[in-house]
């Protein structure tokens, strides 16, 4: 029998390795970039699965639904209102058929974009919360694992993570997205890493951490301007959320800015500069590693050597 997947965190030295970005990856399957995710996945459902499949071989312990823009605001941008239900469950059933016995199957949902919770936008409590229950029960009737909550504004995460724990005992990941800037990081609303993981862990959260966003300018001598090392900057941002929370972490940083180079968009970090910054990841009290927008399959076996001779020589 399969162990809870918070219980696995809290009973075992295991660090694992989170899901593979299929928003970015799913392009080498053909995906359009501007294609509605979901909708492209259940017109493509083989290749979904085929990319789910290497994704685990590649060593992800985790595998996403890729919902994150399935929301019914999110979906309504695309005219796919309607879709929702089928959207989310569909690409739950999907991965659960290729999914191996031994790792999770996490349901992704993201922000209210295009529009926000009041004050800031005009969507009342009530709203988001019977969006985000119509969006987590059909990923829960599909299946899932976990939940997983990455967005820009943690007050929504919240309500999203109230509604996945009163629809069922599942583990919940949360993740804010945070910006450095001249004053640190922060949300996109503001927060500290210690006050974006406390509201986070007070919404109920099983582990609290941070993906995505815009981590650290490069300070070499041979930086290209405005080019970003998310790798190296991630180590700093775990150190950020620790100060203010003592519960699970994970981190799953960019691998470096989008360029586009001959028409073709590219991602600066190769996988062993990515893979090389894992341990300090680890050390600053990371659990759950990995990475997002522009990540490979290649970096994730580069990572998932690392942390599977790391996990053997810390077993319990």
């Amino acid at each position: 029998m399969k162990m809870n997947l918070s219980d696995r965190l809290k009973s075992t030295n295991d660090v694992l390795i989170h899901y593979a970005p299929f928003h970015s990856m799913l392009t080498d399957w053909g995906k359009p970039l501007e294609d509605h995710l979901s909708d492209w996945i259940l017109k493509h459902p083989a290749e979904y699965q085929d990319a789910i499949l290497k994704s685990i071989d590649a060593g992800c312990d985790l595998v996403s639904t890729s919902t994150q823009s399935s929301s019914p605001w999110r979906a309504a941008v695309y005219g796919l209102e309607d879709k929702v239900y089928e959207m989310n469950y569909m690409s739950a059933k999907l991965a659960r058929e290729v999914m191996q016995k031994d790792r999770y199957l996490c349901g992704f949902v993201s922000s209210t974009n295009p529009d926000f919770l009041e004050p800031v936008g005009n969507l009342t409590y009530d709203e988001v919360y019977e969006g985000y229950k119509k969006q987590i029960s059909a990923l829960m009737d599909g299946d899932i694992d976990a939940v997983m909550v990455v967005g820009n504004h943690p007050d929504e995460s919240a309500i999203a993570i109230k509604v996945a724990k009163d629809l069922a005992d599942i583990p919940v990941i949360a993740q804010n997205v945070y910006y450095i800037g001249k004053t640190g990081y922060r949300t996109m609303m503001g927060h500290t890493p210690a006050a974006g993981c406390e509201i986070l862990k007070k919404a109920g959260a099983d582990v609290v951490g941070a993906s995505c966003g815009l981590m650290k300018e490069k300070e070499n001598d041979f930086a290209v301007p405005g080019q970003t090392h998310y790798y190296e900057g991630a180590t700093e941002l775990v150190r950020e959320m620790r100060k203010g929370y003592d519960g699970l972490i994970s981190i799953q940083p960019n691998a470096g800015l989008a360029q586009v180079l001959d028409g073709e968009t590219n991602y600066p970090a190769l996988p062993n500069e990515m893979a090389g910054e894992i341990l300090n990841w680890i050390k600053e009290g990371a659990r759950i590693v990995g990475g997002c927008c522009g990540t490979s399959l290649a970096h994730y076996e580069a990572i998932s050597g690392i942390i599977h001779e790391y996990n053997r020589k810390n077993a319990i």
